[in-house]
């Protein structure tokens, strides 16, 4: 029998779905969809998504674009800074406004060394912003893991943030690496966007609201298991993920009636993950589904 067999579960809880309305949304988390909504509405040029690795970001900006994908006279861009050169990323921003997919590695790679250069595709990004702007839509980009950028591809994005049009973007960086930001893009920035790592209540209300989508109503963790994961994984909802999934599987090979603390403190043990809040460590541990964040 299956784990999620034995805990009477449709699917696993702890998944990440990339549909709009199967999102948690709750807490420090609406706050910060209400101040995107505000920066993209009031069409500012730039804010700063800040939060702790693992948080959920790129989650956050998944949701953030399927809400606004749906609103008419908008140009939305989701880009990646992960492996980004300056002319890359100015080719992954012009694309993604001309609503081309995203290259997979092999493609992009090969891209990077066609003699294209940089001030050329910045022309182009001028142009798809001011046409985007001349038939009265907004363009908004989502510019995901800055933190993979080097000072070179920064100072890029610094010089296209100077751009004319209408357009907003919204920069996630993990908040360890806010200071390093160039000074033309903090500069630039209208709002701060804080996402972080969650408080007790935040994480309470997550398992209800994950139990309750994949068909259980009663408790499988009890209170005290709760703030167990909760105190273990330092309130990121990566690890609050990656342990209870496994914390369910555990439970159903020991055929338990619920998930207490002395369950998760096992769990914990037998996958080498730090007991200390604050210093977690994975010691090989694989999620029994990709977590996606």
């Amino acid at each position: 029998m299956s784990y999620l067999a034995y805990w009477r579960l449709s699917r696993s809880p702890f998944s990440v779905s990339h549909r709009t309305n199967d999102f948690f949304v709750a807490g420090s988390i609406a706050e910060a969809l209400a101040r995107a909504e505000f920066l993209i509405q009031h069409e500012r040029r730039l804010g700063i998504l800040v939060g702790p690795q693992g948080v959920g970001k790129s989650s956050f900006f998944r949701h953030l674009a399927a809400r606004r994908s749906r609103l008419p006279r908008q140009t939305l861009a989701h880009v990646d800074f992960s492996g980004a050169t300056p002319i890359l990323l100015a080719e992954r921003i012009r694309d993604r406004l001309r609503g081309e997919p995203s290259p997979d590695g092999l493609r992009d790679s090969k891209r990077q060394t066609e003699p294209e250069t940089l001030g050329r595709t910045i022309h182009e990004i001028d142009e798809l912003l001011l046409a985007t702007a001349a038939i009265g839509r907004q363009g908004v980009l989502l510019l995901d893991n800055a933190q993979d950028a080097n000072e070179e591809v920064l100072e890029t994005l610094g010089i296209l943030l100077k751009r004319p049009g209408n357009w907003t973007a919204i920069l996630a960086v993990d908040d360890a690496l806010l200071v390093e930001l160039p000074r033309r893009i903090l500069e630039t920035c209208e709002l701060r966007i804080d996402l972080p790592a969650w408080d007790l209540g935040l994480t309470a209300e997550y398992f209800e609201w994950a139990l309750a989508r994949c068909g259980r109503r009663d408790d499988i963790f009890s209170a005290q298991g709760i703030t167990r994961v909760h105190e273990l994984s330092d309130g990121i909802p990566k690890r609050i993920f990656q342990l209870a999934d496994m914390a369910l599987v555990a439970g159903a090979g020991k055929r338990a009636t619920s998930i207490d603390a002395e369950l998760i403190d096992q769990v914990c043990d037998e996958f080498s993950i730090s007991l200390v809040p604050g210093n977690w460590s994975g010691g090989g541990y694989r999620s029994v589904e990709e977590v996606g964040l």
